[in-house]
């Protein structure tokens, strides 16, 4: 019963109203973030796209002599 009492006070209606707004606040910063993260993990998964399309588009060699001189040129580095 104290708490209808509370609510319908002065000091009560001024601290609902700080918490809605505080809340509303709280919810448009979720809502910001939820988003920035789904760019983000839009932006990575083209990366990632972008990559593997370059990955694919290299000629498979099965020259061990090619093979072996381009990991000469590379210092032993595979890419």
């Amino acid at each position: 019963m104290w708490l209808i009492g509370f609510v319908g006070s002065k000091v009560g209606r001024l601290v609902v109203g700080v918490l809605g707004v505080l809340g509303s606040i709280l919810l448009v910063f979720k809502a910001g973030q939820k988003d920035q993260k789904q760019k983000q993990e839009i932006k990575d998964l083209e990366s990632y796209k972008e990559t593997r399309e370059a990955i694919d588009e290299v000629p498979v060699s099965t020259d061990v002599d090619t093979a072996l001189k381009r990991l000469s040129k590379r210092k032993g580095v595979r890419f």
